[in-house]
């Protein structure tokens, strides 16, 4: 197979797509967005003749693209291409050490707990969807879960012990604790649930509009109704809280399922900023 013939390339990108979302577990949105990377570097191919990624990531930098999406499309091209290098045994240059560009990192928006539980204790309960939304925002702030985590969990998945079976990036399952409200709100959906199932609703916990399995676009339509912000938006605040409340680092690391020490090590960052914020709007003399 060739990566400058079209056939190859549409049959390369179907099978590379179903590896990242079937094995390696990676939301839809990731999905759609590596596949929108790798379509554009092919409309680069087929005109230049070229695979050179250093010489495509310089003409978008040309164009004006942000550090922050070359530096996402340098991680989906390089993971497809080594791909194609190691599943294909294609004959294509190395780009594994290829270097995202220099950014600056920003700080994750956190709410304050007082802040994030009294939107929370203003969603209503009356219908089946309010009851979902509730259930969803509460277990998405109790447990820190990603978009994706959520939106695959299964009845089985929630346990009697007040926790919750997640499987993560990579296919790697962990076992999260469950806050006593994010369970009875889930409890209270598990008695509505039945409103919203079709026979298309398989063994999903939370179904979306048409009763089968929620979508990660639907949620953050959830969250952005009822918190007025996105789900990543909890999981830092989940992340930040635990570590204010004087959680080790390892245990959050542990919960928010980071292979990488340094991608939890933000989070610091952020528990010290409202440190200094705190004491300045509580010391007589800040």
């Amino acid at each position: 197979m060739k990566l400058t013939n079209k056939q190859d390339q549409n049959l390369l990108l179907s099978e590379y797509l179903v590896t990242i979302k079937d094995l390696k577990n990676y939301s839809d949105h990731t999905v759609l967005a590596y596949k929108t990377d790798i379509k554009q570097f092919y409309n680069f191919v087929n005109i230049s003749n070229s695979l050179d990624l250093e010489k495509y990531i310089q003409n978008l930098a040309m164009e004006n693209y942000s550090k922050r999406t070359l530096n996402r499309k340098i991680a989906s091209l390089t993971s497809f291409l080594n791909w194609c290098n190691k599943s294909k045994k294609m004959d294509i240059p190395d780009n594994s050490n290829f270097k995202a560009l220099k950014t600056e990192k920003k700080l994750p928006n956190v709410m304050t707990s007082n802040y994030i539980n009294s939107l929370m204790n203003d969603i209503p309960v009356t219908t089946v969807k309010e009851i979902r939304d509730r259930s969803i925002v509460e277990l998405l702030y109790s447990s820190g879960l990603r978009v994706s985590e959520l939106t695959n969990l299964q009845l089985p998945d929630i346990k009697n012990n007040m926790s919750v079976r997640v499987l993560g990036k990579g296919s790697k399952t962990r076992i999260l604790p469950m806050t006593k409200q994010a369970y009875k709100y889930y409890l209270l959906w598990s008695e509505n649930r039945h409103k919203l199932v079709t026979p298309s609703s398989d063994n999903f916990l939370y179904l979306g509009v048409k009763g089968s399995q929620i979508t990660d676009r639907e949620v953050r339509r959830i969250v952005k109704l009822r918190l007025g912000t996105f789900p990543h938006s909890i999981r830092h605040t989940f992340a930040t809280h635990l570590l204010d409340g004087g959680a080790d680092l390892r245990v959050v690391q542990e919960l928010l399922g980071h292979t990488d020490p340094s991608t939890t090590q933000i989070y610091t960052h952020v528990s010290k900023k409202q440190l200094k914020e705190k004491f300045k709007r509580t010391h007589p003399r800040g």
